[in-house]
């Protein structure tokens, strides 16, 4: 199991690409809740999210022997992204197995690093794993887990390092979970310190192995799974995170697609910060259940990443429901909703289809 030493030589060996993020009070949040709400802002790492701590870590200490052998992995695109920037900061081949559906931002944001060899195979990250898998055996390389391995929990839990130096009086910290890597080290991290702060995790409820693991008792592996929130569309919980939630008796609740839609409008629109899906879990959380922090006083919702295409941004703000929204505390969403919106959201895909439409507007 992870250890507190361990989180504090991976800070002592971050990359120095891998930044202090900031961590800021999210106003509207904070009026809608009563609350302090502040925000972690992983998406302004190099890599658009916190997933280049947990890889970075990983590589660097691999054995001088297994070097030559390259490294691979499976993922939908952050993980892809983080070991692929580790790889070739590090001058290691890397082979990065994505499902053919994974945002084509985060393809293509993954071949900026180095020249990976990207593999898409599979209709989910499940599907990948197995194939990484697969070419693992045949080449006998370095399999970089995305959540389930000590050393990328202890590079995750870097992240709560940085939230109790930022901000010293929080209480509660909410956290995206996918395979639950970044919560379990986070936990890690903080309860060691602080063993008074509460730890939420939040999951898609289309994708909640881990709020199932927890209730099972056990790892749990599921059939299928479906949420807008690809970052955290996991099928298959870790045997690592789970031990570490399980000790620290942690919960994870489940927030659904439309409240994570609403949150990521909220983010843009009061917060000014473009965040993915998986992102803005955490932030639905606080938003929506305000029964989970009754207690609290100083909240700190973890912005996971911020790897969106903006085309796919500009559907999410055509679909945005307007009772999740109105909830959220944004009456005058998108030019005061309705049909007004519509238009206002047509003249974003015309730009979308024709950027210089923007010169010609102001006459340049």
């Amino acid at each position: 199991m992870v250890t507190y030493e361990q989180i504090l030589e991976a800070r002592a060996n971050l990359h120095p690409d891998i930044i202090r993020t900031p961590l800021q009070l999210w106003r509207h949040a904070s009026s809608q809740t009563g609350k302090n709400v502040s925000i972690k802002v992983e998406t302004l790492q190099r890599t658009g999210s916190f997933k280049s701590r947990g890889a970075w870590n990983r590589l660097r200490l691999l054995s001088p022997g297994d070097l030559p052998k390259g490294v691979i992995c499976a993922s939908a695109g952050n993980h892809a992204q983080g070991v692929a920037f580790a790889a070739d900061c590090l001058k290691v081949k890397a082979t990065i197995v994505m499902p053919v559906i994974a945002p084509e931002i985060k393809i293509t944001q993954t071949r900026l690093y180095g020249d990976p060899e990207i593999i898409l195979y599979g209709e989910n990250l499940a599907d990948s794993n197995q194939k990484a898998f697969e070419i693992q055996k045949e080449r006998g390389s370095v399999f970089i887990h995305a959540y389930d391995d000590d050393d990328v929990i202890a590079g995750q839990g870097t992240l709560g390092l940085e939230i109790l130096e930022q901000h010293p009086e929080v209480d509660t910290i909410v956290v995206p979970v996918g395979g639950g890597g970044l919560m379990s080290g986070i936990a890690a991290a903080v309860l060691a310190q602080k063993p008074d702060v509460k730890i939420i995790g939040v999951q898609a409820k289309g994708a909640d192995a881990v709020v199932q693991a927890l209730a099972s008792g056990g790892p749990v592996r599921l059939t299928q799974s479906k949420t807008i929130a690809d970052g955290i569309n996991v099928r298959h919980t870790g045997e690592r995170p789970l031990a570490i939630l399980r000790k620290y008796n942690l919960s994870v609740i489940r927030v659904t697609d439309e409240e994570i839609r609403a949150a990521m409008i909220a983010l843009c629109q009061t917060a000014k910060l473009v965040v993915e899906p998986a992102g803005a879990a955490a932030s639905a959380a606080v938003l929506f259940y305000p029964e989970y922090f009754e207690n609290s006083r100083n909240i700190v919702a973890v912005l996971s990443g911020g790897n969106i295409n903006i085309c796919c941004y500009a559907s999410i703000l055509q679909a945005f429901p307007l009772k999740a929204t109105h909830q959220a505390g944004l009456d005058c969403l998108a030019c005061n909703g309705g049909a007004k919106s519509q238009v206002c959201l047509a003249e974003v895909k015309n730009i979308l289809e024709d950027p210089y439409q923007l010169k010609r507007a102001a006459g340049s």
